[in-house]
């Protein structure tokens, strides 16, 4: 084997000392001189000497000074020693200027020990041939790295020896395994500078084929300078890929300890920045960036599969130097169809080399296309459903995934997952919550358009019912509706049924034409007042320009009740104008108020009009009476008094006297008869006298003072024999002292004590009672207490000035009046039926004449009827206005 470059590398001398044999023990050579060098050594030191630029390695090769970029993922410390990039950088440089003995492959075979028999010891190099390992001298002075054992060197190295023919860093680090090359960088450091004097590191190296070979490199310290310093080093470099393969099996379990802590740590850091935003978008690009520092991958991506089998890139993170994916990929662009599961669950699929993998061409080129050397696929699953995938891709260089890695990215993938899911959550609910505060705005909007429309409502149908006039009715609500509405026109027509006419009884306008007054055929319009007739509402727009208005958007309303229809209303706007559903309503519900209203006009007319008609007939039945009543007093009169004379006359003929009261003769029992009926019928007459001129006004009171106790006590004695004989009891309950004088008309008192008297022994049954009350009222109303049996009274507050009062009441027992008689028995000539027990008669005058005099006496009169019996209240001012 023949080197490119074959000069001898010895330590400089100095002048002083003789050089030594190269068979001497390297440890009793000679250190170089740090300072002079003889002139004879000038040419050699010269070719020792490192040069500072690049150049072939035929002529001495350079190392490139430009960093290498690492692929490494992070990992658990194997030897748990690293040094810092601090401590690294210098030897790094003095690394990149390094000469190497470059062998090249047509002269591996020729190369000779004897070449180097200058740097080892004589009894080392029988040795050489014994060991498997490959040997390689490190001289630091000079800067120049020699390998020594040629049959081991395509053992060790393999094909790795076609790259070592231009080394460089760049050219190393894509050999060696990313994960390994922290350990080599700090390798080269410790030989480069002046460390210890043993230093060993394991690391992969690739081959041609994609293969990975474990490496174990040793060297150790052979001489010093004069100085102390490190001069040259022995290093064998051993292949330990069986051994690693067979202990692979028997991991240490503190390094499997170590990546599931790392694992979970790097999850848990995930999961924790994710959890900082629930924007589905924040969460993906917090992903993608933080997948791509945890795993130094040069492309993290994820993409999305939608529901009608299409995809695209949804988000990524792309490492400097590494191309970008452009447009939206297809699904089959991301990975190899045939490799995709049919299951979703716990896979991951992960490609270490694409040329050396067993792919479909068409997915090697897709692959190639993409720049991927190796990659990790995840699959994202929502609901058990594929979601879509995330994506690991190294792009400047091949990569071993490790379990580990594949379980982080697992969990990763998972806590993504969760992460989607309460994003996608969230959106739900921030969506549900903008529709609920839609609806909300919707309904309220609505709430507030009814709550207008009843308060509008409300107002219509309270102006329309403040009224009884028809034309008054339906002007209000055309004005109002159109106000409401802020349309054009309104207008309301009335039927005529039997003419067959619709007539605009009024109508508020204020841009088109009026119609106010104009009557309208109805079988004209057929098509109009046909469905109007039946009850239905109709929309429409003129076609032909009306003669008057022109073009107009209308809208027609029956106006109807549950007896036919009545009319219309009419709402008219511009032509561009559309009626919408609450137009619809609002013109329904005024007209059916306007039907409510004109109907309780008309029938509040047609009352109106039969009370006229029945006043005049009472006025015509006051008047015959009236006039009757005089025609008959004076015949009534004569008649009397024809009686009292024939009375005195048959009294001195003794023909009267001829029998007793026990046995009377037909002559006495006739006279009486006669003389009985003819006082009733001056009663009945000067009764109807009295009460014409009570309501004509024309009686006037006549006012006197009495004392009550000794006018009163002689009133009721005629009585006192009435109800004895009717086996009645008569009680009288007053005070004549604490009683005032009384300052009325006293025939007219009388009157109203004597018929209500009349009236109680009249009703009450044998055995029944009467009461004869009388009382004074204080100031304010209330009742003077004057013994057992009296009440008080509360009476209505006088305005200004109290007068003081006098009450009189009546009651009977036995009887009761029934509810339905109680507001009849003061009309005139009304007779309650069947409730007379003693057979009496009458006209029905009585009471009523009772309230008329009342009323001319300025009091009050009152009934009550209860627990079975009736009771009168007279109330009377001491002393009349």
């Amino acid at each position: 084997m023949s080197l490119k470059s074959r000069s001898k590398k010895t330590p400089p001398q100095s002048n002083s000392e003789a050089p030594q044999s190269d068979n001497a023990p390297l440890s009793e050579r000679p250190a170089p001189a740090a300072s002079c060098q003889s002139a004879e050594n000038s040419e050699r030191n010269c070719e020792n000497r490192h040069s500072t630029g690049p150049e072939s390695l035929s002529g001495g090769s350079h190392l490139s000074n430009s960093p290498a970029r690492s692929h490494s993922s992070p990992a658990p410390p194997i030897d748990g020693s690293a040094a810092s990039s601090s401590a690294i950088a210098q030897p790094l440089l003095k690394f990149d200027s390094l000469e190497i003995s470059s062998l090249e492959a047509s002269s591996l075979k020729a190369s000779s020990l004897a070449d180097f028999s200058d740097a080892l010891p004589l009894f080392i190099q029988p040795l050489l041939t014994l060991i498997s390992d490959l040997v390689y001298v490190y001289d630091r002075v000079a800067h120049r790295l020699m390998l020594i054992s040629d049959d081991q060197m395509a053992a060790v190295l393999g094909d790795c020896l076609e790259g070592l023919q231009s080394p460089s860093i760049a050219a190393l680090s894509a050999r060696v395994h990313s994960e390994d090359w922290a350990r080599v960088q700090t390798y080269l450091a410790q030989i480069l500078g002046e460390s210890s004097d043993e230093h060993e590191v394991e690391f992969r190296l690739r081959q041609s084929n994609g293969e990975w070979r474990w490496l174990r490199s040793r060297d150790r310290l052979l001489s010093r300078t004069p100085d102390g310093l490190p001069w040259q080093r022995l290093g064998l470099l051993t292949d330990i890929t069986h051994q690693k393969q067979t202990d692979s099996t028997a991991q240490p379990t503190s390094l499997v300890e170590q990546q599931m802590a790392l694992v979970s740590k790097q999850a848990t850091h995930f999961a924790r920045m994710l959890s900082q935003s629930l924007d589905l978008k924040d969460i993906l690009n917090t992903a993608v960036d933080q997948v791509l520092q945890i795993f130094q991958a040069d492309r993290v991506l994820i993409y999305r599969l939608f529901e009608n089998g299409t995809g695209s890139i949804i988000v990524d993170a792309i490492a400097e130097g590494c191309p970008t994916i452009a447009g939206h990929p297809p699904p089959e662009s991301i990975f190899p169809i045939a490799d995709r599961p049919t299951s979703s669950a716990g896979w991951v699929y992960s490609l270490d080399n694409l040329e050396a993998e067993s792919l479909s061409e068409h997915s090697r080129s897709v692959l190639r296309r993409l720049g991927v050397r190796a990659m990790l696929v995840v699959p994202m699953m929502q609901q058990d459903t594929l979601w879509g995938w995330l994506v690991v891709h190294q792009c400047l260089g091949d990569r071993t995934w490790q379990k580990w890695e594949t379980d982080l990215i697992t969990q990763l993938a998972g806590q993504l997952d969760l992460a989607i899911a309460q994003s996608e959550l969230y959106q739900q609910v921030q969506r549900l919550n903008v529709d609920l505060e839609r609806q909300i705005q919707a309904r309220t909007a609505e709430l507030r358009l009814a709550s207008n429309f009843e308060a509008t409502l409300k107002r219509i149908t309270d102006k329309v019912r403040d009224s009884l006039d028809e034309d008054q009715i339906l002007q209000t609500a055309v004005q109002e509706l159109a106000i409401a509405t802020e349309i054009s026109c309104c207008n309301a027509a009335l039927y005529d049924l039997e003419e067959g006419t619709s007539t605009v009884r009024y109508e508020y306008t204020t841009t088109v034409s009026p119609y106010q007054g104009r009557t309208a055929d109805l079988a004209a319009f057929p098509e109009i007042y046909g469905p109007l007739l039946n009850g239905q509402s109709l929309q429409f727009c003129s076609l032909v320009p009306n003669p008057v208005r022109g073009r107009v958007s209308m809208l027609a309303t029956p106006i109807m009740d549950d007896q036919g229809v009545l009319g219309d209303l009419w709402m008219i706007n511009h032509a561009f104008y559309a009626f919408g559903e609450q137009d619809l309503r609002m013109a329904q519900q005024v007209a059916n108020q306007c039907a409510i209203a004109l109907r309780q006009a008309r029938l509040f007319q047609a009352a109106q009009a039969q009370v006229r008609e029945l006043e005049k007939l009472n006025q015509l039945k006051d008047d015959f009476l009236s006039t009757v009543s005089h025609e008959l007093r004076t015949p009534m009169s004569n008649i009397k008094m024809a009686i009292q004379m024939l009375e005195l006359i048959l009294r001195q003929a003794g023909i009267l006297d001829s029998t007793t009261e026990l046995e009377p003769n037909r002559v006495n029992r006739y006279f009486k008869i006669l003389r009985e009926e003819s006082q009733r019928e001056i009663s009945l007459i000067n009764d109807l006298l009295d009460l014409s001129r009570l309501d004509a006004g024309a009686d006037a009171l006549h006012l006197s003072s009495i004392n009550l106790a000794g006018w009163l006590i002689p009133l009721l004695r005629p009585f006192e024999e009435r109800t004895r004989n009717h086996q009645q009891s008569l009680q009288i309950r007053l005070d004549a002292d604490s009683l005032p004088p009384l300052i009325t008309d006293l025939a007219k008192l009388e009157r109203v004590v004597t018929e209500l008297l009349t009236n109680a022994c009249k009703y009450t049954p044998a055995g029944g009672e009467i009461w004869v009350e009388v009382k004074r009222l204080e100031a304010g109303g209330k009742a003077q207490e004057n013994g057992v049996g009296w009440e008080d009274r509360e009476e209505p507050p006088f305005q200004g000035l109290v007068i003081p009062k006098l009450q009189i009441r009546v009651t009977n027992t036995g009887t009761e009046i029934p509810l339905v008689e109680r507001d009849r028995i003061f009309e005139k000539f009304y007779r309650i039926p069947n409730n007379d027990p003693w057979k009496y008669g009458g006209t029905g005058l009585g009471l009523a004449l009772v309230k008329k005099l009342v009323m001319c006496l300025q009091g009050t009169l009152e009934l009550d009827c209860a627990k079975g019996q009736v009771q009168f209240t007279v109330t009377l001012p001491l002393q009349p206005e």
